[in-house]
């Protein structure tokens, strides 16, 4: 895994080899009081050496004390002048003067960082198959401002299509990468306590758990599609769009 010049192929990267890949680093954070900038700084080096990505270190009061947490972007402006176009965002709470992360939320942040990884990939996909052309907006009909928002965003076709990727890859995780049990499973009606999948259950709560919305069922039908891919890890299985 490593940069080549300007021809990065982005199909090389799979789930389980980024995770292995930012597992590395567990000797260097795993049990160590680290302050918020070394953190990054450990992240960002690693990162950063293997991919060509930006990781950008901030502070939000709405991230829990103790904890980091991880965002992404793609900026498609960026990909067609031909600079890194895909960020990589570690968050922290703007009071922490010290990280201490046990093995068990470290391996949860392994996880994290490639399904964001993997997520901002399919966005950059999106964007250059179709010449950079922006897609129409989900128009919601919520009446507060707030989930009217957030049902505009993950109502969104790239956002539907990227997230049932991460999705189906932790169903598939869920059911031991039986793709009948998460096909049935997405074809019952299931509530607030059992859904486990953090983003399945953003979703749900975000179209107030209507099984028949008609994002929910696209969202479901994505994320079936996605199954064969995401058990081999990888979002498409050539390098069509996503070379670098």
């Amino acid at each position: 895994m490593g940069i080549r010049g300007s021809n990065f192929n982005w199909s090389i990267l799979d789930r389980n080899g980024l995770i292995s890949f930012i597992s590395q680093l567990e000797s260097q954070v795993v049990d160590q009081s680290l302050t918020p900038h070394q953190f990054h700084q450990i992240l960002s080096k690693h990162i950063k050496k293997y991919l060509p990505i930006k990781v950008t270190k901030l502070f939000q009061n709405d991230c829990d004390s103790g904890w980091v947490y991880i965002g992404g972007a793609y900026y498609s402006s960026e990909d067609q002048e031909y600079r890194r176009c895909i960020e990589v965002k570690i968050v922290f709470n703007p009071t922490d003067k010290t990280i201490t992360y046990v093995k068990k939320r470290f391996d949860r942040m392994c996880v994290l960082l490639a399904d964001t990884i993997l997520h901002e990939i399919i966005h950059m996909r999106q964007y250059r198959r179709r010449n950079f052309k922006e897609l129409p907006d989900y128009a919601s009909t919520a009446e507060k401002t707030k989930q009217r928002e957030e049902q505009e965003y993950y109502g969104c076709s790239d956002e539907i299509d990227a997230h049932a990727f991460n999705i189906a890859c932790e169903l598939l995780q869920k059911f031991k990468n039986d793709q009948s049990a998460v096909e049935q499973y997405l074809g019952g009606t299931f509530w607030n306590h059992r859904v486990r999948s953090g983003v399945l259950k953003t979703y749900f709560k975000t179209f107030n758990w209507d099984h028949n919305h008609k994002i929910i069922k696209r969202l479901k039908s994505r994320v079936i599609r996605h199954l064969p891919n995401a058990a081999l890890g990888k979002p498409y299985r050539n390098s069509d769009w996503i070379n670098f």
